[in-house]
């Protein structure tokens, strides 16, 4: 059963924890898993590399305390990229120095370390390992946190947690202050159709168009949905669909009507619209270079 030493931090750690306590800011890179044990004499501090580095896990979270004095990171083991089982005896921080790059930050030691088989055999290992650090300022702290990385039970438990906390009501706009995003309001009973959600959050009808008259102006609305058949019509500004005709054209003794143009024949491009309502070729003179004027 593990039995996990308090992490210390090395000599290039303690120069680091100085000047983020003076200031710096410091990102925590990755952690290091190994089987290794110091040697007689040696001190946890003196590293500056795990003694026998197996596995590399990146930062699956990080937390802050309220007064921003520490912070815990957090990374997930599991055995499918360990080729050969090893007993896992040291645990390694990592991070980056703004002078001398990145180093080994803090170490921990494990007297009754547990066996991590190789992959592929019965058993399947998945930890979570948590490590809390304290500074001065844990602000100027932070960590590349990689999101591919195995969700922790713990990073699941914040996220549904920041979550729902979010599953708040909107907030409607006013003419002075801006709204604030949330869940929309639940419609009443009754409220199925022909509604829109508005910017104050209130479910409001969609009136019906009001055309206008010859004395009123309308008011915007849905249109009138129009007949079968109706499908070559146009909406009249009162609202109404209306049949587009075709133009008529005037004659000596009445007057012509207004519609649709007919549509002019291949070859008559040069031609123009006579109030007949025909398409009639341009007379020109003999020279061909103004219109023939008929009394």
């Amino acid at each position: 059963m593990s039995n996990w030493g308090k992490p210390v931090l090395t000599k290039q750690g303690l120069k680091l924890q100085a000047k983020v306590d003076a200031g710096n800011a410091m990102q925590l890179t990755k952690c290091r898993l190994g089987s290794g044990m110091i040697g007689s004499g040696q001190q946890l501090e003196d590293l500056t590399e795990l003694v026998a580095p197996v596995q590399t896990l990146p930062i699956a979270s990080v937390t802050y305390s309220d007064d921003s004095h520490a912070c815990t990171i957090s990374a997930v083991t599991d055995n499918s990229t360990v080729t050969t089982g090893y007993y896992l005896r040291e645990f390694g921080i990592y991070a980056k120095d703004p002078d001398d790059g990145e180093i080994l930050y803090a170490v921990a030691s494990d007297s009754e370390p547990d066996f991590i088989p190789a992959k592929g055999t019965s058993t399947v290992i998945s930890q979570e390992i948590g490590v809390a650090l304290t500074f001065a300022n844990a602000a100027n702290v932070t960590a590349a946190v990689n999101t591919s990385a195995t969700a922790t039970i713990s990073y699941v438990n914040t996220y549904v947690t920041n979550a729902v906390a979010d599953l708040k009501d909107m907030t409607g706009a006013t003419i002075s202050r801006d709204g604030v995003h949330g869940l929309v309001p639940a419609p009443g009973r009754g409220e199925t159709k022909n509604r829109f959600l508005q910017a104050d959050g209130t479910w409001a009808v969609v009136p019906d168009l009001t055309g206008a008259t010859s004395s009123k102006a309308g008011i915007g609305g849905l249109v009138p949905a129009p007949a079968a058949g109706s499908n070559t019509r146009y909406l009249r500004s009162d609202g109404t669909w209306a049949v587009i005709t075709v133009v008529k054209g005037a004659t000596t003794t009445v007057n012509g009507a207004a519609g649709l143009v007919p549509a002019p024949a291949a070859g008559s491009n040069i031609r123009y619209l006579c109030a007949d309502g025909t398409w009639k070729e341009v007379d020109l003179d003999s020279a061909k270079t103004k219109l023939v004027m008929y009394s």
